[in-house]
């Protein structure tokens, strides 16, 4: 398969080391945006994954005021969309924070997706979640991002050095 014209324009226009070699298959961005439009509708979407969905915990952590839970299951997008996700996207990490004790009936939970340079749980657990367990007796569920888990192995496997994006597809 050759390279699009959209990607060559695109490779001209950007600067940057991200998405080498383009945005990813056309038929997958169409599988992509296809299963966008489901997802689109809340009623659908609710419904997709079942609450028995199987997620696997691996380790429990006691801290004087929280527990962390560190887990993972298979991302149901595996099986809306197969053979859309790499190999490193297939299985979501977590850890989950949680008070000792809730100070009411009702039980909050922060999610916290990762942001832009946040390889692991640190960060997160450290300056937000522990922060709101204390302060608002709020839960957090932080999930681990599988682009930097491709980017690790680019770099301490294959031995490079540049924090570069090959594809697009690979950030979903």
């Amino acid at each position: 398969m050759g390279v699009s014209k959209l990607d060559v324009l695109y490779r001209k226009l950007l600067l940057t080391k991200l998405f080498i070699r383009g945005w990813g298959k056309p038929e997958d961005l169409k599988r992509i945006f296809e299963f966008r439009k489901i997802i689109g509708n809340r009623e659908k979407c609710q419904t997709l994954v079942s609450k028995d969905y199987p997620v696997f915990i691996d380790k429990v952590e006691e801290q004087s005021d929280c527990k962390i839970l560190e887990g993972h299951f298979i991302s149901p997008l595996a099986h809306y969309v197969p053979g859309i996700l790499p190999v490193e996207s297939l299985v979501a990490r977590f850890q989950f924070i949680i008070p000792r004790r809730w100070n009411s009936k009702h039980r909050p939970v922060c999610i916290h997706l990762a942001g832009t340079g946040d390889h692991h749980f640190w960060r997160r657990r450290t300056l937000m979640a522990r922060p709101m367990i204390k302060e608002a007796c709020m839960a957090s569920l932080l999930l681990e991002n599988p682009y930097y888990i491709l980017l690790w192995k680019a770099r301490y496997l294959v031995s490079t050095f540049s924090a570069e994006g090959r594809r697009l597809i690979t950030l979903v």
